[in-house]
Protein backbone atom coordinates (compact mmCIF):
# COMPACT_ATOMS: atom_id res chain seq x y z
CA UNK A 1 0.00 0.00 0.00
CA UNK A 2 1.34 3.40 -1.00
CA UNK A 3 1.23 6.21 1.51
CA UNK A 4 2.07 9.85 0.82
CA UNK A 5 2.93 12.28 3.55
CA UNK A 6 3.68 15.97 3.40
CA UNK A 7 4.04 18.47 6.16
CA UNK A 8 1.48 21.31 6.07
CA UNK A 9 1.85 24.25 8.40
CA UNK A 10 -1.73 24.72 9.66
CA UNK A 11 -3.50 22.49 12.19
CA UNK A 12 -6.59 22.07 9.99
CA UNK A 13 -4.44 20.97 7.06
CA UNK A 14 -2.54 18.52 9.29
CA UNK A 15 -5.85 16.99 10.38
CA UNK A 16 -7.01 16.73 6.79
CA UNK A 17 -3.87 14.92 5.69
CA UNK A 18 -3.98 12.61 8.68
CA UNK A 19 -7.49 11.74 7.57
CA UNK A 20 -6.31 11.16 4.00
CA UNK A 21 -3.43 8.91 5.07
CA UNK A 22 -5.64 6.92 7.44
CA UNK A 23 -8.15 6.53 4.65
CA UNK A 24 -5.49 5.24 2.24
CA UNK A 25 -3.90 2.89 4.79
CA UNK A 26 -6.94 0.60 4.87
CA UNK A 27 -5.79 -2.77 3.48
CA UNK A 28 -9.12 -3.64 1.92
CA UNK A 29 -9.48 -0.30 0.18
CA UNK A 30 -9.43 0.01 -3.59
CA UNK A 31 -8.92 3.59 -4.65
CA UNK A 32 -8.71 5.39 -7.97
CA UNK A 33 -6.05 7.95 -7.17
CA UNK A 34 -2.79 8.58 -5.35
CA UNK A 35 -2.63 11.89 -3.45
CA UNK A 36 -0.88 14.95 -4.73
CA UNK A 37 2.52 15.99 -3.49
CA UNK A 38 4.97 18.76 -4.23
CA UNK A 39 8.19 17.74 -5.96
CA UNK A 40 11.05 20.20 -6.07
CA UNK A 41 14.16 20.03 -8.21
CA UNK A 42 16.66 22.54 -9.55
CA UNK A 43 14.84 23.18 -12.83
CA UNK A 44 11.22 23.40 -11.66
CA UNK A 45 8.61 22.72 -8.98
CA UNK A 46 5.85 20.26 -9.83
CA UNK A 47 2.65 19.07 -8.18
CA UNK A 48 2.26 15.41 -9.01
CA UNK A 49 -0.54 12.92 -8.42
CA UNK A 50 -2.04 9.83 -10.06
CA UNK A 51 -5.64 9.28 -11.03
CA UNK A 52 -7.57 6.56 -12.83
CA UNK A 53 -8.40 7.29 -16.48
CA UNK A 54 -12.18 6.66 -16.77
CA UNK A 55 -11.73 5.37 -20.34
CA UNK A 56 -8.78 2.97 -19.99
CA UNK A 57 -9.23 2.29 -16.24
CA UNK A 58 -5.46 2.67 -15.86
CA UNK A 59 -3.70 5.01 -13.48
CA UNK A 60 -2.32 8.11 -15.20
CA UNK A 61 0.12 10.57 -13.76
CA UNK A 62 -0.81 14.26 -13.59
CA UNK A 63 1.97 16.81 -13.33
CA UNK A 64 1.38 20.54 -12.86
CA UNK A 65 4.28 22.94 -13.16
CA UNK A 66 3.93 25.69 -10.58
CA UNK A 67 6.90 27.88 -11.46
CA UNK A 68 4.60 30.77 -12.39
CA UNK A 69 3.09 30.68 -8.92
CA UNK A 70 6.54 30.45 -7.32
CA UNK A 71 7.66 33.62 -9.11
CA UNK A 72 4.84 35.64 -7.54
CA UNK A 73 6.49 35.48 -4.12
CA UNK A 74 9.61 37.17 -2.84
CA UNK A 75 10.79 34.15 -0.82
CA UNK A 76 10.73 30.39 -1.46
CA UNK A 77 9.18 29.84 1.96
CA UNK A 78 6.14 31.96 1.06
CA UNK A 79 5.87 30.28 -2.34
CA UNK A 80 6.01 26.80 -0.80
CA UNK A 81 3.36 27.66 1.78
CA UNK A 82 1.01 28.82 -0.99
CA UNK A 83 1.66 25.80 -3.24
CA UNK A 84 1.15 23.36 -0.36
CA UNK A 85 -2.31 24.85 0.10
CA UNK A 86 -2.99 23.99 -3.54
CA UNK A 87 -1.81 20.43 -2.83
CA UNK A 88 -4.24 20.29 0.09
CA UNK A 89 -7.10 21.54 -2.08
CA UNK A 90 -6.36 18.99 -4.84
CA UNK A 91 -6.35 16.12 -2.33
CA UNK A 92 -9.62 17.26 -0.81
CA UNK A 93 -11.18 17.32 -4.27
CA UNK A 94 -9.76 13.87 -5.07
CA UNK A 95 -11.28 12.51 -1.84
CA UNK A 96 -14.63 13.99 -2.88
CA UNK A 97 -14.54 12.07 -6.16
CA UNK A 98 -13.15 14.70 -8.51
CA UNK A 99 -11.34 13.31 -11.55
CA UNK A 100 -9.16 15.64 -13.65
CA UNK A 101 -9.73 13.54 -16.78
CA UNK A 102 -13.46 14.20 -16.55
CA UNK A 103 -13.02 17.92 -15.90
CA UNK A 104 -12.69 20.72 -18.42
CA UNK A 105 -10.97 23.00 -15.93
CA UNK A 106 -7.45 24.17 -16.66
CA UNK A 107 -5.56 23.12 -13.55
CA UNK A 108 -3.01 25.93 -13.55
CA UNK A 109 -5.75 28.51 -14.02
CA UNK A 110 -8.13 27.12 -11.43
CA UNK A 111 -5.59 27.73 -8.67
CA UNK A 112 -5.05 31.39 -9.48
CA UNK A 113 -5.79 33.59 -6.41
CA UNK A 114 -9.11 35.34 -6.75
CA UNK A 115 -7.48 38.79 -6.31
CA UNK A 116 -5.15 38.10 -9.25
CA UNK A 117 -8.07 37.06 -11.44
CA UNK A 118 -9.92 40.29 -10.59
CA UNK A 119 -6.83 42.36 -11.36
CA UNK A 120 -6.34 40.64 -14.72
CA UNK A 121 -10.02 41.19 -15.58
CA UNK A 122 -9.85 44.92 -14.85
CA UNK A 123 -6.59 45.32 -16.77
CA UNK A 124 -8.16 43.75 -19.85
CA UNK A 125 -11.37 45.78 -19.59
CA UNK A 126 -9.31 48.95 -19.12
CA UNK A 127 -8.30 48.63 -22.77
CA UNK A 128 -11.86 48.07 -23.95
CA UNK A 129 -14.21 50.31 -21.96
CA UNK A 130 -14.72 54.00 -21.31
CA UNK A 131 -13.34 55.64 -18.19
CA UNK A 132 -16.70 55.84 -16.40
CA UNK A 133 -17.40 52.16 -17.09
CA UNK A 134 -13.96 51.24 -15.74
CA UNK A 135 -14.69 53.19 -12.55
CA UNK A 136 -17.97 51.28 -12.14
CA UNK A 137 -16.28 47.92 -12.75
CA UNK A 138 -13.53 48.76 -10.26
CA UNK A 139 -16.14 49.69 -7.64
CA UNK A 140 -18.11 46.47 -8.17
CA UNK A 141 -14.90 44.43 -8.03
CA UNK A 142 -13.80 46.12 -4.79
CA UNK A 143 -17.14 45.27 -3.16
CA UNK A 144 -16.93 41.66 -4.33
CA UNK A 145 -13.33 41.09 -3.22
CA UNK A 146 -13.96 42.74 0.16
CA UNK A 147 -16.90 40.39 0.68
CA UNK A 148 -14.81 37.33 -0.15
CA UNK A 149 -12.00 38.51 2.11
CA UNK A 150 -14.20 39.25 5.12
CA UNK A 151 -17.09 36.79 4.76
CA UNK A 152 -15.35 33.89 2.99
CA UNK A 153 -11.75 33.91 4.27
CA UNK A 154 -11.22 30.27 3.26
CA UNK A 155 -11.94 31.07 -0.40
CA UNK A 156 -8.56 31.71 -2.03
CA UNK A 157 -9.12 30.58 -5.61
CA UNK A 158 -11.77 31.55 -8.12
CA UNK A 159 -12.59 27.85 -8.67
CA UNK A 160 -13.70 27.57 -5.02
CA UNK A 161 -16.50 30.10 -5.48
CA UNK A 162 -19.71 28.08 -5.89
CA UNK A 163 -23.37 28.69 -6.75
CA UNK A 164 -24.15 28.70 -3.04
CA UNK A 165 -21.57 31.45 -2.48
CA UNK A 166 -23.02 33.42 -5.38
CA UNK A 167 -26.54 33.23 -3.97
CA UNK A 168 -25.37 34.33 -0.51
CA UNK A 169 -23.38 37.20 -2.01
CA UNK A 170 -26.43 38.56 -3.82
CA UNK A 171 -28.46 38.23 -0.60
CA UNK A 172 -25.73 40.25 1.12
CA UNK A 173 -25.97 42.94 -1.58
CA UNK A 174 -29.76 43.17 -1.40
CA UNK A 175 -30.42 42.66 2.31
CA UNK A 176 -27.29 43.67 4.24
CA UNK A 177 -26.34 46.59 2.00
CA UNK A 178 -29.99 47.48 1.41
CA UNK A 179 -29.64 48.43 -2.26
CA UNK A 180 -32.63 49.06 -4.53
CA UNK A 181 -33.71 46.65 -7.27
CA UNK A 182 -31.92 48.61 -9.97
CA UNK A 183 -28.62 48.60 -8.05
CA UNK A 184 -29.05 44.89 -7.25
CA UNK A 185 -29.44 44.15 -10.95
CA UNK A 186 -26.32 46.18 -11.72
CA UNK A 187 -24.29 44.14 -9.22
CA UNK A 188 -25.70 40.92 -10.67
CA UNK A 189 -24.92 42.05 -14.22
CA UNK A 190 -21.32 42.77 -13.26
CA UNK A 191 -20.89 39.37 -11.57
CA UNK A 192 -22.28 37.59 -14.63
CA UNK A 193 -19.89 39.50 -16.89
CA UNK A 194 -16.92 38.84 -14.62
CA UNK A 195 -17.58 35.11 -14.20
CA UNK A 196 -18.40 34.64 -17.90
CA UNK A 197 -14.99 36.16 -18.53
CA UNK A 198 -13.50 33.68 -16.05
CA UNK A 199 -15.15 30.82 -17.97
CA UNK A 200 -13.82 32.08 -21.31
CA UNK A 201 -10.31 32.33 -19.83
CA UNK A 202 -10.45 28.79 -18.37
CA UNK A 203 -10.35 29.84 -14.72
CA UNK A 204 -13.63 27.99 -14.10
CA UNK A 205 -15.94 25.72 -16.09
CA UNK A 206 -19.31 27.34 -15.32
CA UNK A 207 -20.74 30.64 -14.11
CA UNK A 208 -22.15 30.39 -10.54
CA UNK A 209 -24.36 33.45 -11.14
CA UNK A 210 -26.04 32.23 -14.34
CA UNK A 211 -29.27 31.00 -12.70
CA UNK A 212 -29.76 33.90 -10.30
CA UNK A 213 -32.73 35.99 -11.44
CA UNK A 214 -32.80 39.76 -11.68
CA UNK A 215 -35.15 41.78 -9.48
CA UNK A 216 -38.21 43.29 -11.08
CA UNK A 217 -37.52 46.95 -11.61
CA UNK A 218 -40.03 49.31 -9.98
CA UNK A 219 -41.91 51.70 -12.21
CA UNK A 220 -40.22 55.06 -12.63
CA UNK A 221 -41.53 57.63 -10.19
CA UNK A 222 -40.81 60.59 -12.45
CA UNK A 223 -43.70 62.66 -13.76
CA UNK A 224 -43.78 65.34 -16.43
CA UNK A 225 -43.19 68.99 -15.61
CA UNK A 226 -46.23 71.01 -16.61
CA UNK A 227 -46.06 74.42 -18.29
CA UNK A 228 -46.96 76.34 -15.13
CA UNK A 229 -44.08 74.76 -13.20
CA UNK A 230 -41.68 75.23 -16.13
CA UNK A 231 -42.53 78.94 -16.16
CA UNK A 232 -41.91 79.23 -12.40
CA UNK A 233 -38.57 77.45 -12.73
CA UNK A 234 -37.56 79.65 -15.68
CA UNK A 235 -38.43 82.85 -13.81
CA UNK A 236 -36.45 81.83 -10.72
CA UNK A 237 -33.36 80.52 -12.52
CA UNK A 238 -33.21 83.48 -14.87
CA UNK A 239 -32.59 85.66 -11.85
CA UNK A 240 -30.56 83.37 -9.59
CA UNK A 241 -28.63 80.87 -11.77
CA UNK A 242 -28.93 81.33 -15.57
CA UNK A 243 -26.46 78.50 -16.30
CA UNK A 244 -28.69 76.02 -14.48
CA UNK A 245 -31.51 77.20 -16.72
CA UNK A 246 -29.26 76.40 -19.71
CA UNK A 247 -28.90 72.86 -18.34
CA UNK A 248 -32.69 72.50 -18.09
CA UNK A 249 -33.16 73.77 -21.67
CA UNK A 250 -30.48 71.42 -23.02
CA UNK A 251 -32.37 68.53 -21.46
CA UNK A 252 -35.82 69.74 -22.59
CA UNK A 253 -35.07 70.91 -26.14
CA UNK A 254 -31.93 68.95 -27.11
CA UNK A 255 -32.83 65.88 -25.02
CA UNK A 256 -29.30 65.69 -23.62
CA UNK A 257 -28.52 63.62 -20.55
CA UNK A 258 -26.75 65.22 -17.53
CA UNK A 259 -23.63 63.10 -18.11
CA UNK A 260 -23.51 64.28 -21.73
CA UNK A 261 -23.92 67.91 -20.71
CA UNK A 262 -21.00 67.91 -18.24
CA UNK A 263 -18.72 66.56 -20.98
CA UNK A 264 -19.67 69.17 -23.61
CA UNK A 265 -16.98 71.64 -24.68
CA UNK A 266 -17.49 75.06 -26.23
CA UNK A 267 -16.30 73.70 -29.60
CA UNK A 268 -19.12 71.14 -29.62
CA UNK A 269 -21.70 73.91 -30.08
CA UNK A 270 -22.03 74.83 -33.77
CA UNK A 271 -24.02 78.06 -34.13
CA UNK A 272 -23.86 77.87 -37.95
CA UNK A 273 -25.53 74.47 -38.29
CA UNK A 274 -27.56 74.90 -35.09
CA UNK A 275 -26.39 71.60 -33.60
CA UNK A 276 -24.52 70.28 -30.58
CA UNK A 277 -22.04 67.44 -31.11
CA UNK A 278 -22.24 64.64 -28.56
CA UNK A 279 -19.20 62.40 -29.06
CA UNK A 280 -19.32 58.62 -28.92
CA UNK A 281 -17.08 58.66 -25.84
CA UNK A 282 -19.89 60.16 -23.71
CA UNK A 283 -23.01 59.15 -25.64
CA UNK A 284 -25.01 56.45 -23.88
CA UNK A 285 -25.28 54.38 -27.05
CA UNK A 286 -21.59 54.92 -27.96
CA UNK A 287 -22.39 56.72 -31.20
CA UNK A 288 -21.59 60.32 -32.09
CA UNK A 289 -24.76 62.30 -32.68
CA UNK A 290 -25.73 65.89 -33.41
CA UNK A 291 -28.56 67.33 -31.32
CA UNK A 292 -30.57 70.11 -32.93
CA UNK A 293 -30.82 73.43 -31.08
CA UNK A 294 -33.93 75.61 -31.01
CA UNK A 295 -33.69 79.41 -31.22
CA UNK A 296 -34.26 79.56 -27.46
CA UNK A 297 -31.20 77.34 -26.84
CA UNK A 298 -29.05 79.26 -29.33
CA UNK A 299 -29.88 82.56 -27.65
CA UNK A 300 -29.20 81.08 -24.21
CA UNK A 301 -25.73 79.93 -25.32
CA UNK A 302 -24.57 83.20 -26.91
CA UNK A 303 -22.34 83.92 -23.90
CA UNK A 304 -20.03 80.97 -24.62
CA UNK A 305 -18.64 82.67 -27.75
CA UNK A 306 -16.33 84.64 -25.45
CA UNK A 307 -14.59 81.48 -24.15
CA UNK A 308 -11.91 79.17 -25.53
CA UNK A 309 -13.06 76.32 -27.74
CA UNK A 310 -11.58 73.57 -25.54
CA UNK A 311 -13.24 74.84 -22.34
CA UNK A 312 -16.00 72.73 -20.81
CA UNK A 313 -19.44 74.26 -21.34
CA UNK A 314 -20.41 73.90 -17.68
CA UNK A 315 -17.70 74.04 -15.01
CA UNK A 316 -17.69 73.78 -11.25
CA UNK A 317 -18.24 77.54 -11.20
CA UNK A 318 -20.97 77.21 -13.86
CA UNK A 319 -19.22 79.34 -16.51
CA UNK A 320 -16.95 77.66 -19.12
CA UNK A 321 -13.50 76.70 -17.88
CA UNK A 322 -10.84 73.98 -18.31
CA UNK A 323 -12.36 72.03 -15.39
CA UNK A 324 -15.71 70.34 -15.92
CA UNK A 325 -18.50 70.00 -13.39
CA UNK A 326 -19.81 66.73 -11.95
CA UNK A 327 -23.35 65.51 -12.61
CA UNK A 328 -23.98 65.74 -8.87
CA UNK A 329 -23.70 69.53 -9.17
CA UNK A 330 -26.99 69.56 -11.11
CA UNK A 331 -28.78 67.09 -8.84
CA UNK A 332 -27.71 68.95 -5.68
CA UNK A 333 -28.94 72.25 -7.07
CA UNK A 334 -32.26 70.66 -8.05
CA UNK A 335 -32.60 69.12 -4.58
CA UNK A 336 -32.12 72.56 -2.97
CA UNK A 337 -34.45 74.19 -5.49
CA UNK A 338 -37.32 71.81 -4.76
CA UNK A 339 -38.52 73.33 -1.44
CA UNK A 340 -38.05 76.89 -2.72
CA UNK A 341 -40.51 76.43 -5.59
CA UNK A 342 -42.59 73.63 -3.99
CA UNK A 343 -41.58 71.20 -6.74
CA UNK A 344 -43.16 67.75 -6.16
CA UNK A 345 -40.71 64.94 -5.41
CA UNK A 346 -41.83 63.06 -8.52
CA UNK A 347 -40.69 65.99 -10.69
CA UNK A 348 -37.00 65.20 -11.00
CA UNK A 349 -34.33 66.98 -12.98
CA UNK A 350 -34.41 64.17 -15.57
CA UNK A 351 -38.12 64.95 -15.99
CA UNK A 352 -37.11 67.80 -18.31
CA UNK A 353 -35.88 65.24 -20.83
CA UNK A 354 -39.02 63.09 -20.35
CA UNK A 355 -41.21 66.15 -20.80
CA UNK A 356 -39.31 67.24 -23.92
CA UNK A 357 -39.81 63.85 -25.56
CA UNK A 358 -43.50 63.78 -24.61
CA UNK A 359 -44.16 67.31 -25.91
CA UNK A 360 -42.42 66.54 -29.22
CA UNK A 361 -44.55 63.44 -29.78
CA UNK A 362 -47.67 65.34 -28.73
CA UNK A 363 -46.92 68.22 -31.12
CA UNK A 364 -46.75 65.87 -34.09
CA UNK A 365 -43.02 65.22 -34.54
CA UNK A 366 -42.77 61.73 -36.05
CA UNK A 367 -41.54 59.03 -33.63
CA UNK A 368 -38.52 58.12 -35.77
CA UNK A 369 -37.19 61.69 -35.61
CA UNK A 370 -37.81 61.82 -31.85
CA UNK A 371 -36.00 58.47 -31.48
CA UNK A 372 -32.94 59.81 -33.28
CA UNK A 373 -33.01 63.11 -31.40
CA UNK A 374 -33.37 61.35 -28.03
CA UNK A 375 -30.63 58.82 -28.87
CA UNK A 376 -32.87 55.85 -28.15
CA UNK A 377 -31.73 52.44 -29.37
CA UNK A 378 -35.23 51.49 -30.54
CA UNK A 379 -38.65 52.95 -31.34
CA UNK A 380 -40.17 50.87 -28.54
CA UNK A 381 -38.16 52.91 -26.06
CA UNK A 382 -39.48 56.15 -27.57
CA UNK A 383 -43.07 54.89 -27.54
CA UNK A 384 -42.89 54.43 -23.76
CA UNK A 385 -42.95 58.21 -23.35
CA UNK A 386 -46.30 58.45 -25.10
CA UNK A 387 -47.80 56.62 -22.10
CA UNK A 388 -46.99 59.46 -19.71
CA UNK A 389 -50.02 61.11 -18.17
CA UNK A 390 -50.47 64.56 -19.69
CA UNK A 391 -50.66 67.08 -16.81
CA UNK A 392 -52.99 69.21 -18.96
CA UNK A 393 -55.24 66.31 -19.94
CA UNK A 394 -58.26 67.46 -17.92
CA UNK A 395 -58.10 70.95 -19.42
CA UNK A 396 -57.75 69.52 -22.95
CA UNK A 397 -60.75 67.22 -22.49
CA UNK A 398 -62.92 70.08 -21.22
CA UNK A 399 -61.96 72.32 -24.12
CA UNK A 400 -62.05 69.77 -26.95
CA UNK A 401 -64.94 67.46 -25.99
CA UNK A 402 -67.90 67.66 -28.41
CA UNK A 403 -71.37 68.56 -27.18
CA UNK A 404 -73.66 65.75 -26.00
Amino acid sequence: MCQFFFFPTRKKEKKMFKKINNYLSQDSLTFSYLPAQLKKNKSCWIIEYWCEDPITFKMRRVRIRVDKIKKRYSTLKEAQAHILKIVTYINIKLMQGWNPFQSQENEIQMFTPIEDVGKQFLEEKNRELRADSIRSYASFMKTFLNYVKTKLPRIRYISQFTKSHASKYMDYIYIDRGVAQRAYNNYLKFCRIFFNWCVSHSFISSNPFENIKSKTKPAKKRILIDKIMRDRITEYLSEHEPQMLVVCKLMYYCLLRPKEIVNLRVRDVDFVSGTIRVSESVSKNHKTRYAAMTDDVINSLEYIKNYKADYYLISRDWLPSPTKAWCTKFSRYWYNLRPILNIPEEMQLYSFRDTGIFEMLKSGVDPLSVKQHADHHSLSMTSIYSDHADPNLAHIIREKSPDF
